[in-house]
């Protein structure tokens, strides 16, 4: 760690032993290190801000000394720069930030490096994974029972059906002969234990899902907070039933354009929907007699559930039952295109899942679908039997059934236009209408006096969005509304206009060239413009911080958006240059959540990503300069208190809270040469406060708490 790093109070410690200062701890405000003068040294009086412990000892002379050097702010701010005002006041405060992280793909995941970016540089504090269950043979696509010809290549392609693909109509279809194979269903009975032996959770999603959310668990001290989120891309495919449609013409191998939807193409269980009908069907027989689709769903996610907590020791904190719910895909998808299929899979669900200690905690977040690129994909496509509801008018549908609220916990929706894939219609008009609704019909036959999110009294995610270009700018010539850039203006935009609690991005890597897909690549790792630019709202913004609101006079080119962590008693404020040419800004320090001092200033821009850079600070103001079309994050806090015991076992004991600011603990022999070293101890975290235990030392020892 250098040197340089933001740190500030020293303690010389010398000649402690136990028989001092029994009982209360002392505290003494720390004070973040640029330029410093020592003070003057004044003995300690417990009643006083000092401490004087005078004590004899029969073995060791008496006296405890203790030397503090305290380090001032001394820098001057240039004139004439745009200023940038931040309301901590309670009217000015909006959402509570519950994290950022990445849906997870591949097994990357599992190596060292990507756990260093993910947890420790950008600090994810989210995890979301793919729910779809994972079944045991004979129930699986390993040996053919259920997969396409593609997969087993037995007969060779085109299949016995003149298909690259299995296709089925309904649960009685699924278990029809095909090429030989009678696919078996596997049947959730009364016993959630006996049906979790149905699912592999070691197959490469949910293994490296569950390893990668235990260091999760363990690091939740040093995140603020870690949640596992899953999202189903489909039921089990014998709970699916034929929606009508048919696939376009793909690419070979993939089906025959004109199939049918439902299909099982490789291994995934491809479109339909799920029979919400709730009729009980002799295919699901459980032993007791007949059950529905419903219930069989209810069951089976409820089994992968618990027996994914068990096996991987880690808890979900929220799943959604529908990853994009009307796209009909080739890979694992499954669609509800009215919302009454929707509320009805949610109650089912949810009162099974309350039925179990272990998962009743588990929150349901919906319903899951596009931003969409206009009021229609907000709103409704289609009409008569070609009516497919959307975010809102679900919403609205979930708002009138007093059941259905009270099994939705909170709304989640992905910042994607229309095809799913883009996220440059991601506009924050778009963003206005899912926060706030609107009066007046936004375009003919959408009604009037719809409302947004925010009406409903509950939070909303972001949970999944890409599509940038890897380059900073993109296009290059023109306004960079495509490129990594443009990334951070949508995160703002998402989180200002949109008022979301989260954020999450579709991958972190998939195990290929930076793309549209992903933040960064095992070559490029942390100098990926992408991974830059969400790295400025990733890093410092840490769960249960409450963003407040901010006014920039002067520009129009500037953008701002400020996040107080009371806890924490950090301010963190996220700049955007949308211009071509530098700016200046000077950012006016609020008085909450305390004194702030240790501003770290971190820019990114063309070539040159995350480069520290001076933050002057005068009064309560820090000025900065932003290259164009630039991102600058400011990071300041309002330093903890290091104090220490002597307990009676005779060690030193010293401690600081909140300990999620990511302080670290250093001491050196020396006040004025050698290296500062980091204590091998690891902090021992206990409801928020961090406290390492030390041997007593005869000879004089520094200490200080460093910020990397």
């Amino acid at each position: 760690m250098p040197d340089a790093s933001a740190g500030a109070l020293l303690w010389w410690v010398s000649r402690i032993w136990p028989t001092l200062c029994r009982g209360g701890p002392l505290r003494v405000p720390f004070i973040p290190r640029f330029s410093f003068r020592r003070l003057p040294f004044r003995p300690f009086s417990s009643t006083a801000r000092h401490v004087q412990c005078m004590c004899g000892s029969p073995s060791r002379p008496a006296g405890l000394g203790l030397s503090l050097l305290l380090f001032s702010l001394i820098s001057a701010a240039p004139a004439g720069a745009q200023t940038v005002l931040i309301d901590t006041s309670p009217a000015g405060r909006r959402q509570v930030i519950d994290g950022f992280g990445t849906c997870l793909s591949g097994t990357e995941g599992l190596a060292s490096w990507w756990q260093q970016l993910y947890f420790d540089d950008l600090q994810c504090s989210i995890l979301r994974m793919d729910l779809t269950p994972k079944f045991k043979p004979p129930y699986n696509g390993v040996n053919g029972t259920y997969n396409s010809p593609w997969f087993h290549n037995n007969p060779p392609l085109p299949g016995p059906e003149t298909n690259n693909v299995r296709t089925y109509t309904n649960a009685a279809d699924y278990t029809r002969l095909y090429n030989g194979w009678r696919a078996p269903i596997a049947v959730m009975g009364t016993n959630i234990n006996q049906n979790t032996n149905y699912f592999d959770f070691q197959q490469s999603m949910p293994r490296v899902a569950g390893a990668l959310a235990k260091i999760g668990h363990a690091r939740a001290d040093h995140l603020g907070g870690f949640k596992l989120v899953g999202s189903l891309w489909s039921p089990a495919p014998w709970l699916k039933v034929a929606s009508g449609n048919r696939c376009p013409d793909y690419a070979w191998p993939l089906p025959v354009g004109g199939t049918p939807w439902p299909f099982i193409w490789y291994d995934n269980f491809a479109g339909g929907r799920l029979d919400t009908s709730g009729t009980p069907r002799p295919e699901f027989d459980d032993g007791t007699g007949p059950t529905s689709a419903l219930t069989q769903f209810a069951r089976c996610t409820a089994a992968y559930l618990r027996g994914f907590q068990q096996i991987h020791q880690v808890r979900f904190y929220a799943i959604s039952l529908q990853n994009e719910l009307n796209f009909e895909e080739f890979y694992n998808s499954c669609t509800y295109p009215l919302s009454a299929g929707y509320l009805a899979a949610l109650k089912t669900l949810r009162a099974e899942l309350d039925r179990h200690p272990d998962l009743a905690p588990i929150k349901i977040m919906g319903p899951e679908d596009l931003l969409g690129g206009d009021a229609y994909g907000l709103w409704q496509y289609g009409g008569g039997s070609n009516t497919i509801h959307k975010n809102l008018q679900y919403l609205q549908n979930l708002g009138a059934d007093p059941q259905a609220s009270a099994a939705l916990d909170f709304f989640c929706i992905h910042g994607y236009a229309s095809d799913g894939v883009s996220a440059a219609n991601a506009t924050p008009g778009l963003w206005n209408w899912w926060a706030n609704g609107w009066s007046a019909s936004p375009a003919p036959g959408i009604p009037s006096n719809v409302k947004g999110f925010t009406a409903y009294g509950r939070k909303s995610w972001m949970t999944e969005t890409s599509g940038e270009n890897p380059a900073w700018l993109a296009p290059a010539g023109e306004f960079p509304g495509a490129g990594a850039w443009s990334l951070a203006l949508r995160l703002h935009q998402a989180l200002t206009t949109g008022r979301q609690s989260a954020w999450i991005y579709w991958q972190l890597t998939d195990g290929n060239a930076t793309s549209a897909s992903t933040l960064t690549s095992a070559s490029e790792r942390a100098n990926a413009p992408k991974y830059a630019a969400a790295k400025h709202y990733f890093r410092f913004i840490r769960p249960g911080a409450v963003r407040v609101e901010t006014a920039v006079s002067g520009s129009t080119n500037l953008l701002a958006s400020a996040f107080v962590h009371d806890t924490n008693r950090t301010l963190t404020v996220v700049l955007l240059n949308t211009s071509p040419h530098s700016e200046r800004a000077t950012v006016r320090l609020p008085s909450e959540p305390g004194p702030l001092a240790g501003v770290q200033a971190f820019v990114s821009s063309d070539a040159s990503y995350w480069q520290p850079v001076p933050a002057p600070v005068e009064g309560a103001s820090v000025t900065v300069t932003l290259p164009g079309y630039s991102v600058l994050t400011l990071h300041a806090v309002t330093p903890p208190r290091l104090g220490f015991q002597l307990p009676d076992d005779g060690r030193l004991r010293l401690f600081w809270a909140p300990a999620s600011l990511g302080f670290v603990l250093q001491s050196r022999a020396s006040l004025t040469a050698g290296e500062w070293s980091n204590e091998a101890a690891p902090p021992e975290v206990v409801e928020g406060e961090a406290s390492v235990v030390l041997a007593l030392e005869s000879a004089p020892r520094f200490f200080r708490l460093a910020l990397p």
